[in-house]
């Protein structure tokens, strides 16, 4: 996306290096390193930039450290909204031995109360519903003004940039700008 590249499922081999390029000097700039722990390294400070997902930043409140501020974390999302934005999908398969009851968690899940507790109290991750959005949070002190970008709201689905399942040599060429990015 730095490049201007908003097909995040591009197969195009000229796309794909200059990304890995790129990421090759991220690296030299800041010694990149990869990992998945952004939930707790940036609120503890062990990492000063990560990507993220918003869920995780949202609940960096619950990882930070006694005494430092929730506010020294933040989350960035482009202002032109051209973006990944994902859920996690729950489905009910035809073959469930309990169907009746997989439906009724769902339901629950997706109860206005339930989903904003697991939203508030467990996750972070903003669920399907138009009720939560960052400025309520922000007045009730949930989380702060630094955080407002880490609340999913409905119109960012719009513009999203979804990602897809590639071809397989889509997967291929992937896949080895990958390896050579981290091989150095």
């Amino acid at each position: 996306m730095k490049n201007g590249l908003y097909d995040l499922n591009t197969t195009d081999r000229g796309q794909i290096s200059l990304s890995r390029r790129s990421l090759e000097e991220l690296t030299r700039l800041v010694n990149v390193r990869i990992d998945n722990n952004d939930y707790t390294e940036v609120p503890t400070g062990d990492t000063w930039i990560h990507h993220a997902w918003s869920g995780d930043m949202a609940a960096a409140p619950s990882y930070m450290p006694k005494g430092v501020p929730v506010d020294v974390v933040g989350y960035w999302f482009p202002s032109d909204g051209k973006g990944p934005v994902a859920n996690d999908t729950n489905v009910v398969l035809r073959s469930a031995t309990n169907p009746v009851l997989a439906h009724k968690f769902l339901d629950f899940m997706l109860d206005e109360k339930n989903a904003y507790s697991n939203f508030v109290d467990f996750n972070g991750y903003t669920p399907p519903q138009k009720a939560i959005d960052a400025e309520s949070l922000i007045k009730s002190g949930l989380i702060p003004e630094s955080l407002r970008h880490a609340v999913v709201r409905p119109d960012q689905f719009a513009a999203n940039q979804e990602l897809l399942q590639l071809s397989v040599e889509g997967e291929r060429l992937y896949d080895q700008a990958w390896s050579k990015f981290k091989a150095g």
